[in-house]
């Protein structure tokens, strides 16, 4: 399991109950006697159902165990460790959550509780707040590394494993209590050119037909032109060696990046991801047991967003059964660090970077979780920070978007980006935020995983009408999301989507447990429990699955640029979806070398970043997919930048 120190935390839980039972939590005069024994607990976890089990004295809490959860891994299974922990420690279950996993906190807490009360623990036990050691005066504790890298996220951990292997001595600074960032927390999946193309699918007329859209649109650039007639001369050379099987190219990924973007991204940054894309996608595949499933040798698919068949899904070993992102991209990157030495801090908050009279970059000021001052000195500093979408006073500084809901996890809060331009650092694109069409309606978090594959999913308002093409591009999807009456519509699919497995059936089950999708033997009656116009339904249901087995749409009203499967196998299924803020496309500048720069194109000497602290790459629309493609490319190349050796 990887060591992660959580700085803040006292070194021991003897140490802890020590505290609290001097300071009189508990003491043996004042609980009622419990009934020695063990008792059990089940109840509704944030993927399934949690079982604990707490052994209890006459007046201790002895042991608490999790003895069966499916919660998420690097999320839930953080509070999963945490919270019986710290109900020993503190002999009452009344602690805090775990800030990031409050959903899992809660149900450990509620299931200990029940435990409890069933023993005949008094109210003492169960609801007195557990005392917390005072913290100490104020003193500046000194740290020394190679690379600090602040941010322990997906480009945080890239980074950070890659200046490991090449020699250097590094830190990772995590103010969440969890390493893992929006990574983790999204479906891990990335856009890069297949390293074995002959094994894709045929391209087809309508993949074909994409390829037409972005080399024919008017440029918006030279730079745009100058593509266009690349992949054009590319697609004829393809075409006259015979090569039947879906066409792509770094430069077709940077067109499509770049017109998706509204070309209001750096071109340079653009090509630097497209081109490394492979590699990047292979270097990960290298680093732990998990492997790549290219999903354009299998079926045609584009993802949300991502407008080409060039999507690449981490599996585990076997290449098939699904895999934790945390798993995938987190936790075997963790292992490198610690196993080489490294350090990594969590709740840990970068308050200040620090930059010499020099010029350079020196290291960054944090503080812990009991409020101490820590410096951490380093040659060069990494931030891997994330964004800000989860700040809405920041997101409206910056653009005043009617949204409010956010996919992101509550540590995205941009004050690391804030502190870099008080240091001199530029920052570009800050008005572009990504809003997201497959937000949760009840908690905002993303339903990518369950909402169906774009191309055979329509999505209908509660009228029961399409209303935009499911295979274009995010910001089209959403904003049409938001024209819908209550922001809500509903992405329709089968059991064909989940005997394919373009849904996970286990995932798709807690969604029907928490009342997050809908569940039905016809489409009458799925229309009729989501609160569908029945009526209409079963007419937009009719014209779409005849486009999809004509494999043309241009007779439907709101026409699609690649149409899947029918829907017509029972069960029927139907997801709630709306519009979340997602990711915020601007931020601080760089160069292809990650190095960050100040407003007039300057190097900042000992200060890089990589991942979505940084702006310039997406433009004014991330494509789907490409979030991951960043990090991994980036990430990587900050970290042999500032590797001691190659």
């Amino acid at each position: 399991m990887t060591a992660i120190q959580n700085f803040s935390e006292p070194k021991t839980l003897k140490r802890i109950a020590a505290l609290v039972v001097a300071a009189g939590v508990l003491t043996a005069g004042s609980a009622s006697a419990m009934t020695a024994g063990t008792y059990t607990s089940t109840v509704q976890g944030r993927n399934g159902n949690i079982t604990v089990e707490v052994k209890v004295s006459a007046t201790k809490i002895e042991s608490v165990r999790v003895t069966d959860q499916k919660e998420t891994p690097g999320i839930g299974s953080l509070a999963v460790k945490s919270i019986p922990e710290a109900v020993v420690a503190g002999q009452t279950a009344q602690v805090d959550n775990v800030s990031g996993a409050s959903i899992t906190s809660q149900a450990l807490r509620k299931g200990i509780r029940e435990a409890l009360v069933k023993a005949g623990a008094d109210r003492a036990m169960l609801d007195r707040k557990a005392i917390r050691k005072q913290s100490a005066a104020a003193q500046t504790l000194v740290h020394s590394a190679d690379v600090i890298v602040v941010g322990g996220g997906g480009a945080g951990m890239v980074a950070a494993a890659t200046a490991v292997h090449g020699g250097a001595k590094v830190i990772v600074l995590e103010k969440m209590a969890m390493i893992g960032g929006n990574t983790a927390r999204s479906e891990g999946n990335m856009s890069a050119m297949d390293p074995e193309p002959e094994k894709l699918l045929p391209m087809t007329p309508a993949v074909r037909d994409i390829v037409k859209k972005y080399t024919d649109q008017k440029p918006c650039t030279k730079e745009v032109a100058e593509l266009q007639k690349t992949v054009k001369d590319q697609l004829k050379a393809h075409d006259a060696a015979g090569k039947k099987y879906i066409f792509d190219s770094p430069e077709l990924f940077a067109l499509q990046t770049l017109e998706g973007g509204d070309c209001h991204n750096d071109p340079k940054l653009v090509l630097t991801m497209t081109r490394n894309a492979t590699a990047a996608m292979e270097w990960l595949e290298k680093q732990s047991d998990m492997k790549w499933y290219h999903v354009p040798r299998h079926w045609v698919d584009v993802g949300i967003g991502g407008i080409y068949p060039r999507g690449q899904w981490p599996r585990q070993a076997d290449g098939k059964t699904p895999i934790s992102t945390y798993d995938a991209y987190i936790s075997p990157l963790a292992d490198k660090v610690t196993k080489a030495g490294g350090h990594i801090y969590t709740q840990m908050k970068v308050t200040q970077i620090v930059r010499g009279k020099d010029g350079r970059v020196t290291g960054v000021i944090a503080v812990d979780k009991n409020g101490k001052n820590q410096a951490f000195n380093g040659k060069n500093v990494i931030l891997a920070a994330g964004g800000y979408g989860a700040n809405l006073k920041m997101v409206k500084k910056y653009n005043n978007i009617n949204v409010i809901a956010t996919s992101n996890q509550p540590g995205t809060t941009g004050e690391v980006l804030e502190e870099a331009v008080k240091v001199g650092a530029g920052l570009t694109g800050m008005k572009w935020i990504q809003i997201h069409p497959h937000g949760n309606p009840k908690n905002g978090e993303l339903e990518s995983a369950i909402a169906g594959r774009p191309s055979d999913t329509p999505y209908v308002n509660v009228n029961g009408d399409r209303f935009v093409d499911e295979t274009g591009r995010r910001d089209d999807i959403s904003h049409g999301i938001l024209a819908q009456p209550g922001q809500v519509v509903y992405a329709i699919f089968d059991q064909k989507t989940i005997d394919q497995k373009k849904v996970r059936d286990d995932l798709m089950q807690i969604a029907l447990g928490h009342g997050y999708a809908y569940k039905a033997d016809t489409l009458s009656d799925l229309a009729k429990a989501a609160g569908i116009n029945q009526a209409e339904f079963a007419k937009t249901m009719a014209a779409y699955n005849e486009a999809s087995r004509t494999q043309n749409t241009k007779s439907l009203p709101v026409p699609k640029i690649l149409i899947g499967m029918p829907v017509d196998k029972a069960p029927f299924y139907s997801v709630p979806i709306t519009t979340t803020i997602h990711h915020t496309m601007g931020g601080l500048r760089i160069n292809e070398k990650t190095q960050v720069l100040d407003e007039k194109g300057r190097v900042i000497p000992g200060l890089y970043a990589a991942g979505e602290i940084t702006g310039g790459v997406h433009g004014g629309n991330r494509l789907g997919r490409n979030a991951l493609t960043d990090l991994l490319v980036f990430g990587h190349i900050a970290g042999m930048q500032v590797s001691p050796k190659p």
